[in-house]
């Protein structure tokens, strides 16, 4: 149906498989369904392959639990991870039980843990949340007007960034990630040590 919207010129009988016997297209489709499979697992474990970049201006204010100003150039000296999230997000609700965990992982690395929620109720709607589910120990920010996730152009929940401890590299994740495994942890420190 979605194809015929956007190609109204779609004929069934000129489709590209019309020709051939039905082995032939099963053994198509197999291959199909096999290269899908091995693509989807291909970055199951550990962080997939990300291009390193130059963050842009990080004193962009957003707010702490206080309501006080904060900007990501306040944790300047120490690498940081920086998770955009929202409470009405399936997958970054479920990306936060391994955030909480990976914490202590991470303090023997010395990289921070932010946790910058996006929602328009700010700290009321976060905290209470973030209580019932048991996420205590990343620190948490307040983003809910998304100035900062416009400043550093985040199109979709949940996205993290890493920055380098003197906040002059940057690697950015789209989607969940188990971040509390050992391969994510080394892969976190190899990107650090470029």
């Amino acid at each position: 149906m979605l194809y015929t919207q956007l190609f109204l010129n779609f004929q069934p009988k000129t489709e590209l498989f019309a020709g051939l016997k039905a082995p032939v297209k099963s053994v198509v489709f197999a291959f199909f369904w096999v290269c899908l499979l091995i693509g989807s697992t291909a970055t199951a474990s550990g962080l997939p392959d990300v291009s390193l970049k130059t963050p842009p201006d990080l004193k962009v204010e957003i707010m702490d639990v206080d309501g006080r100003p904060v900007t990501l150039a306040d944790y300047q000296g120490t690498p940081l991870l920086v998770n955009f999230w929202a409470i009405w997000c399936p997958p970054c609700v479920a990306e936060l039980p391994a955030l909480e965990r990976a914490v202590a992982s991470f303090d023997e690395q010395s990289v921070k843990v932010l946790l910058v929620s996006v929602d328009r109720g700010g700290a009321k709607k976060a905290v209470p949340f973030l209580e019932t589910h048991g996420v205590s120990s990343p620190d948490l920010a307040f983003d809910p007007k998304g100035v900062l996730s416009r400043h550093l152009a985040v199109r979709g929940l949940p996205t993290t960034f890493l920055l380098s401890a003197d906040q002059t590299k940057s690697w950015a994740f789209v989607g969940p990630f188990e971040w509390d495994t050992q391969e994510v942890q080394q892969d976190i420190k190899a990107l650090l040590s470029q």
